[in-house]
């Protein structure tokens, strides 16, 4: 991601020995960042972010936090540096900093991503981006759009990423000339272009982001240009335009001393050799990069190096020096989890034995690689589908925060603008959500139908079925999208019960029905006539004439029509299709059984009208001039998809009170994620702050008490047994300390580490002692045996009239606390 830097102003009314003090530790640590002393410099940091908070100065704290964050991510540290940008991302929302906030919301986007947590990185970034764009600031809002597009790329989302990165190009373009700055967004656009399948425009594109490198001196940028032109250039099999590019990329990257540049380059000049028949230059550049990957300890490295070496020597003959390439590169591949790298292996030392005539063994390796081969394919579809997810819930977050803005338009503007800003942001979530499901359809039919062709064509049957019962020519158009989705519940089946070749137990037959309620609840609660009649579809479309069908045992005309109607379409396109079990039947075949089920599984009058328009099948081609069908709409982009569905949503534009209410429900929820701490389900820091906001102003004779907590030694726990486990003691916290405080006062989770407690009728040092005993004692019966929370209080009035002087107090007497603590057991502060 680019980076970002902050600024802030200069400190004031603090003592100034102490102040040059936290200054010195801060600058001291940045050196050393930039020296690549990156233990001694995180020391440093940590020291001077402790002692800005010692003096409260919320400027110089979010400063040193965020040289801290970034830090741990130059270190590959991504939990903590996460934690640390989120409290200064906190910090510099309460000092009202918007360009210290957007800054440490960039790089949190970054450590997100680091993590996985993608959806988190993305909102994190349009958080950064709101900002920028309040404050002014074209460059930053250029850096966010810039790590936005790259995002959107990485999941698939080739259109979006492309008007990120456009957008953050025309932005560019009102500004001075800054090849820093434009880089990145050359290079990632060139990257997009790449992952679409269009390395001819890809290379295009890299080779301006190239030029730009060279402007800008950044040797790091053009090795990198240079490496990413060879390998576009060696996909359209320009092999002397790539080879020049490649060799400058090598001397490039060791001139900067990119290692993991230099073993790309090595790896992509040995793929090149080997191509134009170069063995021995060929040989020559993967022994280095296995070399390079040795020293450097890259395990991907060693293995991509010797699993080529074993191709290149069994290619010569060699088959020793290639089985003993070929074998190791398995061994390491296998023992680390890399099912793509394994299949590499497995299909190499299949050609190996099938040259050497060993047939068992080539089959052993054979059958090894079609496991793995089918793992990747369902783990691709499983990819697919978060990434589904994942865009479903940006996009919701994104809705909903616009619903509420048009909720405050309808209070203060006029009602016909009103009107239309919430028809639009309502079709907007429609669409998205229809996008997404059907999409989802699309991935549970993949998993046991490869060429997705089948809700394709049921779909098409249904909508021929129903013009033929004289249903309206839109109602017919909308079953025939609906009935796309009757196997959507497929999803949540089990491939063990879904991918079954022999017969289903009656378990797992029972299994297998379920897909029906699973599909109707994916689809259950829409508005729009689309989703009603999937749903309804979905829910029986396996349901009997005679009453012997799931999963409600409907009778007759009790089974609604469209699910009678999707019922002859479905078995009709099994029938008519190849199975591995069965021939594909001729549509006469087909018919014919299905006329003999006439008036026990089937509808008599749907089974009638089926005989005559499906005679052809479904993919007659005067099937197709009916419909007016595309070939396929997976194969459609966005734009088109989105269009398929416009005309079903006309409706909503009369909808206008409904939608409003959505709106204010769509608020309602927002505010509730907006105060709630998703790991916790405590109130978070905004609660936090909107709960003291209540209290105040109060009498004097109402006490109330504020407590911060840290929890000690949360980094430790991270470090050493897995952000699943730090996760799992914020956790136990949370719950130890609401049980223990009973009706005594409330707990939030300010970020990260730190807790507070809020006691709205004051708390006696007494029943805070026993709450702490009590809430530690928890701890260790939860199996935490060494956890500890620092703690500290303050109390209105006797201790401070303003919350601010309250929290300052309680954080100041809950931070000695720590430092006593620790010194009691002979160990300096350290992070917790």
């Amino acid at each position: 991601m680019t980076a970002e830097t902050s600024s802030f102003p200069s400190l004031s009314g603090l003592p100034v020995q102490h102040v040059e003090e936290a200054r010195t530790a801060l600058e001291r640590g940045r050196v050393l960042t930039a020296e690549g002393h990156l233990e001694e410099a995180a020391l440093h940091l940590h020291e001077a972010a402790s002692q800005f908070a010692a003096l409260d100065d919320v400027p110089g704290q979010v400063d040193a936090l965020g040289s801290l964050g970034k830090l741990h991510l130059d270190r590959g540290q991504a939990d903590a540096a996460a934690d640390t940008l989120e409290r200064a991302a906190a910090l510099a929302a309460q000092a009202g900093n918007l360009g210290a906030e957007a800054t440490a919301l960039n790089f949190l986007a970054a450590a997100r991503h680091h993590q996985g947590r993608v959806a988190e990185a993305t909102q994190a970034l349009h958080r950064a981006l709101d900002l920028r764009e309040r404050e002014g600031n074209p460059v930053g809002q250029i850096q966010c759009l810039t790590n936005i597009g790259m995002i959107q790329g990485q999941l698939g989302q080739y259109r979006e990423a492309v008007g990120s990165l456009t957008q953050a190009f025309t932005l560019y373009q009102t500004l001075s000339e800054n090849f820093a700055l434009v880089t990145p967004i050359l290079h990632n656009l060139a990257h997009i272009h790449h992952l679409s399948g269009d390395d001819r425009l890809a290379a295009g594109v890299m080779q301006a982001a190239q030029q730009s490198a060279v402007a800008s001196g950044d040797v790091r940028y053009q090795a990198s240009a240079a490496l990413n032109l060879g390998t576009f250039l060696l996909g359209l099999d320009d092999y002397a335009a790539a080879a020049q590019q490649l060799e400058a990329a090598l001397e490039l990257s060791r001139v900067a001393g990119y290692r993991v540049g230099e073993l790309s380059t090595l790896d992509c000049l040995g793929t090149l050799y080997s191509r134009t028949g170069e063995t021995a230059r060929a040989e020559a550049a993967f022994t280095q990069a296995l070399h390079l990957a040795l020293d450097t300890g890259s395990l991907q490295g060693q293995i991509d190096a010797r699993i080529n070496l074993g191709r290149l020597t069994l290619a010569a003959g060699h088959l020793e020096a290639a089985r003993e390439y070929l074998a190791a590169a398995l061994t390491q591949a296998s023992e680390a989890g890399l099912p793509q790298s394994c299949s590499a292996a497995h299909e190499a030392l299949w050609r190996l034995c099938e040259h050497e005539g060993d047939l068992s063994g080539a089959l052993t390796h054979a059958r090894e690689l079609r496991t793995l081969e089918r793992s990747l394919f369902n783990a691709e579809r499983d990819r697919q589908t978060r990434n589904l997810s994942i865009q479903f819930e940006v996009e919701r977050a994104q809705q909903d925060a616009r619903m509420a803005h048009v909720r405050t338009q309808l209070e203060h503007e006029g009602r016909e603008l009103a009107e239309q800003e919430v028809r639009e942001r309502t079709n907007e979530l429609a669409r998205a959500q229809h996008e997404v499901v059907t999409r989802l359809a699309m991935a549970a039919e993949y998993r046991d139908d490869m060429t997705g062709e089948h809700t394709r064509r049921v779909g098409k049957s249904a909508a021929l079925i129903a013009r033929a019962l004289d249903w309206p020519e839109a109602r017919a158009s909308i079953l025939g999208v609906a009935a796309r989705l009757h196997d959507v519940g497929k999803i949540g089946i089990p491939d063990a019960v879904l991918l079954k070749p022999a017969k289903l137990t009656a378990s797992e037959y029972a299994h297998m029905q379920t897909h029906t309620l699973i599909g109707a609840r994916i689809l259950s609660g829409g508005r729009s006539d689309l989703l009603q009649l999937a749903e309804e579809i979905a829910r029986t479309h396996h349901e009997r004439w005679d009453g012997a069908g799931y999963p409600l045992g409907l009778r007759g005309e009790d089974i609604p029509l469209a699910g009678r109607i999707v019922a002859v379409a479905d078995v009709f396109d099994a029938l008519t299709q190849a199975r591995p079990y069965k021939d594909a039947w001729t549509p006469e075949q087909a018919l014919a059984e299905i006329a003999a089920q006439a008036g026990s599984h089937f509808d008599p009058a749907v089974v009638a009208v089926a005989t005559k328009v499906l005679r052809h099948g479904a993919d007659d081609p005067a099937v197709d001039a009916a419909l007016g069908d595309a070939p396929a709409l997976e194969r459609e982009d966005l734009s088109n998809m989105l269009s398929v569905f416009e005309h079903l949503l006309a409706e909503r534009s009369r909808e206008l009170e409904a939608a409003r209410r959505e709106a204010e429900r769509a608020a309602e929820r927002l505010e509730r994620m907006a105060l709630t701490d998703s790991l916790t389900g405590l109130g978070n820091r905004w609660s936090f702050d909107q709960a003291l906001d209540e209290l105040l102003p109060r009498d004097p004779a109402q006490e109330f008490t504020i407590m911060s907590l840290d929890v000690d030694g949360l980094k430790a726990v991270n470090d050493t047994q897995g952000h699943a486990q730090g996760d799992r003691l914020l956790q136990s916290v949370a719950r130890a300390f609401t049980r223990a405080l009973l009706s005594l006062g409330t707990v939030y989770r300010i970020g990260g580490d730190e807790f507070a407690i809020i006691c709205p009728h004051g708390a006696s040092p007494e029943a805070v002692r026993a709450v702490h005993e009590h809430a530690t004692a928890s701890l260790r019966a939860q199996g935490f045996a060494h956890a500890a929370v620092s703690l500290g209080l303050a109390s209105y009035p006797h201790d401070a009239a303003t919350t601010g002087d309250l929290l300052r107090l309680s954080d100041q007497r809950m931070y000695a606390q720590k430092v006593s603590t620790r010194s009691a057991r002979g160990g300096a502060p350290a992070p917790g």
